[in-house]
């Protein structure tokens, strides 16, 4: 399988790889950000010279490599923080989260109309928040290949791409903080105004615009794009009990991981117990046990492979561990789709035989939801419905849950459909391998909206159940995989979500124009 050309990882500079290998996209700078590109550029550049090439160009093979794009996301992340922002009631549309669907459509949009007020405010310190938070710690599970576009982390429309980073080129499996970086330089060359630390729990309707306000500060407009994903984590009842660290919910267990170096050190001859089946707990597995994932600190490449004494997982309806990776070939499309070939033998990975046996059998799935958990002196006792565990570390990956989303939700909404073009290659089942893309769904649902307001939602803040329908991906990885009627195994994935808020982005600029365009002709006529 990795004999295919498709699959020969491209080390060289950007300046060397092939132009026609690469989505070509444009080259769009707006704002006051394009003086600011500049600025950088000549600090950091020897001979920037703009008579030859464009500016796109320059800045796309500067950030290529990673001590250049670590400062070039920093005074972009810096511009982005002290822009000095002039605060109205008066914007076309305020986006509400700075994640990656408020980048991508702020970009969309000024693309096609530059000339809409829109304002994104945020409720952290920071934007893309989340894959802030998560760094390194959260490998994707969609690669990243300069030669194919084999990626579902693709951001149409913008000139650089994950794929245009050098540390993926030899290994394809972009992180949070890839993701971090990359919304950010979107954010940035968008020239965004963001509002930061300001939380949006209610939302005053005021003649035919919508107000929000929040310790003191006030802002308005005609249309609210909800983009704030999918929430924060929930917390089980059992949570409320904190008595000591032994508690810890997936997302923390993630980002402590990313933050302290030494953090993982501690799981090590520990029984932990993992609660949930959904992504999160996908991503806790894999961080515990050294099998998938190619990454310095877990995966085939752990430096230092500290093992848990023991794992239960809770709620995982795999009757082991075998039969879960054997079916989870499409989330795993750089291991799983091989690991049953070597699952009793030697790895081809850099992890020894004896690691590899071990981490096999420290792992029991539970196929039963948690009653009860209390705490002992020295551990927490778990009951399901048929058994009961004493371990030393429960990491709680119940799922989450957008409390603004669904409370708006709670009336009569609407979906809105269009043709989405999802980027990214595609396994060919008569050819046998994977093949470049794009590919084009048509009257797909793209985004929805309360009835009777401009009150739009888009990505994770949306239904996704209902947005997205079973035949272009299933969520329950293990349950559906096997039957291969999908294109993906979760309706969380970026592939389906981003081309859907580019899709949406587009047709809210045709929709606002049309607007204006019949609001001047009445106008005009009296």
């Amino acid at each position: 399988m990795f004999d295919h050309q498709e699959f020969q990882f491209n080390s060289e500079p950007y300046s060397r790889i092939e132009s026609a290998n690469r989505y070509d996209f444009g080259e769009d700078i707006f704002g006051s950000s394009s003086e600011v590109v500049k600025g950088i550029l000549e600090k950091e550049v020897k001979s920037l010279d703009l008579t030859e090439t464009t500016l796109a160009k320059q800045v796309r093979e500067f950030v290529y490599k990673r001590e250049n794009r670590k400062k070039y996301v920093q005074e972009a992340d810096n511009h982005l923080k002290h822009k000095q922002l002039a605060l109205s009631q008066d914007y076309d549309v305020i986006l509400v989260g700075a994640g990656l669907h408020s980048a991508i459509y702020l970009y969309t949009v000024k693309k096609k109309n530059p000339n809409l007020k829109i304002l994104i405010v945020e409720k952290s310190s920071t934007q893309c928040s989340t894959f802030y938070k998560y760094g390194d710690s959260l490998v994707l599970n969609s690669p990243t290949y300069t030669k194919v576009g084999l990626n579902s982390n693709i951001i149409q429309g913008h000139f650089i791409q994950v794929s245009d980073f050098d540390e993926l080129a030899t290994r394809p499996f972009p992180t949070g903080k890839h993701l971090f970086e990359l919304a950010t330089m979107v954010l940035f060359h968008a020239d965004a105004d963001i509002l930061f630390n300001f939380e949006v729990k209610d939302i005053r309707k005021d003649d035919d615009k919508y107000i929000l306000s929040h310790q003191g500060k006030s802002v308005g407009a005609k249309n609210l794009v909800i983009s704030n994903g999918m929430g924060e984590p929930i917390s089980a009842s059992f949570q409320k009990d904190r008595i000591s660290e032994k508690t810890l919910c997936g997302d923390d267990f993630i980002a402590k991981c990313y933050e302290d170096d030494h953090f993982y050190e501690q799981i090590k001859d520990k029984s932990i117990a993992v609660v949930g089946d959904g992504d999160t707990a996908n991503c806790v597995m894999e961080y515990l046990l050294p099998l998938v994932y190619p990454n310095r600190l877990y995966g085939f490449y752990r430096e230092a492979p500290f093992l848990p004494k023991f794992v239960y997982w809770i709620g995982q309806c795999a009757g082991n561990i075998q039969e879960y990776f054997f079916a989870n070939k499409t989330r795993y499309c750089h291991s799983g789709g091989i690991i049953e070939f070597f699952w009793s033998g030697d790895t081809p990975f850099d992890l020894s035989t004896e690691v590899w046996e071990d981490a096999k059998n420290k792992i029991r799935c539970v196929p039963e939801k948690l009653v009860s958990l209390s705490h002992k002196i020295d551990s927490i006792n778990l009951r399901t419905s048929n058994e009961s565990l004493d371990v030393d570390l429960v990491i709680d990956c119940t799922g989450r849950f957008n409390e603004l989303s669904s409370l708006l939700l709670q009336g009569e909404f609407e979906f809105i459909e269009g043709d989405i073009v999802l980027y990214g290659g595609r396994w060919d089942e008569i050819l046998d391998r994977f093949v470049d893309s794009p590919r084009t769904l048509e009257a797909k649902r793209i985004a929805c909206k309360i009835k009777g307001e401009n009150i739009f939602f888009v990505g994770s803040a949306c239904p996704l159940n209902q947005l997205i329908d079973d035949e272009e991906a299933r969520n329950g990885s293990f349950k559906h995989q096997e039957e291969r009627k999908s294109l993906t195994n979760s309706k969380w994935s970026l592939e389906h979500t981003l081309p859907r808020t580019v899709t949406f982005a587009k047709k809210f600029v045709d929709g606002f124009e049309k607007l204006s365009n019949a609001t001047s002709h009445l106008q005009a006529g009296r």
